[in-house]
């Protein structure tokens, strides 16, 4: 049994220091707040992807996405949200969702009891874009302005976007198609199974600054029930998912990281 005197006093944090914060001790925690103050917490759902994709798609990808970037910046990685607003999913068995009111109040819990241990930066890597940002953006301003908390809502597709309209195959990537097929067949291949992809196409036009696409001409803020889901897929998703490759979700990955580090490493060195 050692004391407190034996505890490291070198605050430099090395690429070998832990990270994850579930496997972490409170000692171990509190080492660690020496050298960063930045929480990385993955935000996504549990839902329906598809004949081809895993229910647990949303947290799977900004989890692997927030280690890689804990990897190369400063910072910790929360356990992920795994419940968040699926509503218009609930057509297919297997999907949890959440009241708007009950998810903001959990995830502003969530960081805002991180506040109380140190935490000064949080950054909400959600994986369920589109459907859940407006949610967070209301979490995100009361982080701010309730509880001191510099917070800051990333959105996966926000990240990659660039990158995505540069190298995508398909014309349409709306949910469980290219680009969250190819991120599946970079991060978790032994999930995905390509030989039951479908291709969905949504229909043929969409009102004026609407689109179905998360590229697409979304200009205004519009959600679909579970009853208008099961009209336009027999499967679930929307797209082409048989055009992924793990080519391009390793492009996709590795913008969303980059840019993520970025963030990370202008708080640290704020």
């Amino acid at each position: 049994m050692t004391d407190d005197s034996t505890r490291t006093t070198d605050s430099a944090r090395t690429t070998e220091d832990p990270y994850r914060v579930a496997e972490m001790t409170w000692r171990e925690i509190e080492d660690a707040l020496e050298s960063t103050s930045t929480l990385l917490l993955p935000v996504g759902t549990t839902e329906q992807h598809g004949h081809h994709l895993p229910l647990g798609v949303d947290v799977y990808m900004p989890e692997a996405i927030g280690e890689r970037v804990a990897e190369r910046s400063p910072a910790l990685l929360a356990p992920p949200i795994w419940y968040g607003v699926s509503p218009h999913h609930t057509f297919k068995p297997g999907t949890f969702t959440l009241s708007s009111e009950t998810f903001q109040r959990y995830v502003t819990d969530v960081c805002a009891s991180a506040g109380r241990w140190g935490i000064e930066s949080v950054v909400l890597l959600n994986g369920h874009y589109l459907a859940q940002d407006p949610e967070l953006e209301i979490v995100v301003r009361e982080l701010r302005s309730e509880h001191g908390i510099e917070a800051f809502h990333a959105p996966l597709v926000e990240l990659f976007a660039e990158v995505a309209e540069e190298i995508r195959t398909g014309e349409v990537s709306f949910h469980a198609s290219e680009f969250e097929t190819s991120i599946m067949l970079e991060l978790f291949p032994e999930l995905v199974r390509m030989d039951r992809a479908e291709r969905v196409d949504p229909p043929r036009e969409s009102l004026p600054l609407t689109d179905y696409d998360a590229l697409g001409d979304n200009k205004v803020g519009w959600s679909l029930t579970a009853e208008d889901m099961d009209e336009l897929t027999p499967t679930g998703n929307i797209g082409d998912p048989t055009v992924a490759t793990a080519e391009t979700g390793a492009a996709l990955v590795d913008a969303a990281v980059s840019e993520l580090c970025r963030l990370v490493d202008a708080l640290e060195d704020d």
